[in-house]
């Protein structure tokens, strides 16, 4: 995953919740079947042949509801989303910032203390976050635009290495026995992770064809997409399992049909 892809799925969940009606769903919805190509494949109520008559408020409201899982499901897959996140927020911020010193300063001085120890800062900036702002007048410094653009590049960079941590590299002594038959190693990987995913779409298609109640639609949903973020999360199986115990007492109060839905993808959860 990269950083346009977080940040534009990032962008598609904000934009979700203004979409209303038939015009703006297929154009919503054909902006994001662009851009994830082959790895959008959710089932929803809107169709090339649909009108204003025939797309209601109910089917608006389940589309909504599949794509916003979609997106967090898609985000998930990086384990280090939170984070970057918070990153890319930071970014934003700091690229539509006035040119007004004391909003540049504060925005610093957020940065620093937000990341020093995890980014190298240079010597001017450590200045400048450790001296009160009116003795940087005194002794002429001057907060501009460019220090921002700096301190800009250096999160893209700190959020371009998060991503890269989650690429597994091979130890150098295990190189010949790993690579003996690395074709059959990323088939596995691949054919587990597409058996993940088709998962969790078919639990979200049993949830859209069982006739649910629209709230109790929203909140199986929701379960599946918390549920496909811990299957998704390189964690350790006790780790998982404690984060699914609270799931399992919420799930025992549910009738039959809900259960039928979300068996299959908990046992894959904890697996």
């Amino acid at each position: 995953m990269t950083l346009k892809q977080i940040k534009r799925t990032k962008e598609f969940l904000s934009s979700l919740d203004s979409i209303q009606g038939l015009n703006q769903t297929q154009q919503f919805v054909d902006e994001i079947r662009a851009f994830y190509g082959n790895d959008f494949n959710v089932a929803l109520k809107i169709k090339t042949w649909n009108t204003s008559d025939t797309y209601s408020t109910e089917y608006n409201t389940r589309d909504k509801i599949a794509l916003k899982g979609f997106l967090e499901g898609y985000l998930a897959k990086e384990c280090n989303v939170e984070i970057i996140s918070g990153i890319l927020d930071l970014i934003s911020e700091g690229e539509n910032l006035q040119d007004d010193e004391n909003e540049i300063y504060k925005y610093i001085l957020k940065i620093y203390h937000s990341y020093s120890g995890k980014i190298k800062f240079d010597k001017y900036i450590e200045f400048i976050v450790t001296s009160p702002q009116e003795a940087l007048k005194i002794n002429g410094y001057k907060i501009t635009q460019e220090i921002i653009c700096g301190l800009i590049a250096k999160l893209q960079s700190y959020a371009n290495e998060l991503l890269q941590t989650n690429k597994q590299t091979i130890p150098n002594g295990n190189r010949q026995e790993i690579n003996f038959q690395p074709h059959i190693n990323v088939e596995a990987k691949n054919e587990s992770h597409l058996n993940l995913m088709a998962t969790f779409e078919s639990a979200r298609q049993k949830a859209e064809d069982s006739g649910l109640s629209d709230e109790q639609y929203s909140v199986v949903i929701e379960k599946i997409s918390e549920l496909e973020k811990i299957a998704q999360c390189k964690e350790s199986k006790g780790k998982r399992w404690e984060k699914v115990k609270e799931f399992m007492k919420w799930l025992a109060e549910q009738g039959i049909q809900v259960a039928g839905i979300l068996l299959p993808v908990l046992a894959h959860t904890i697996q």
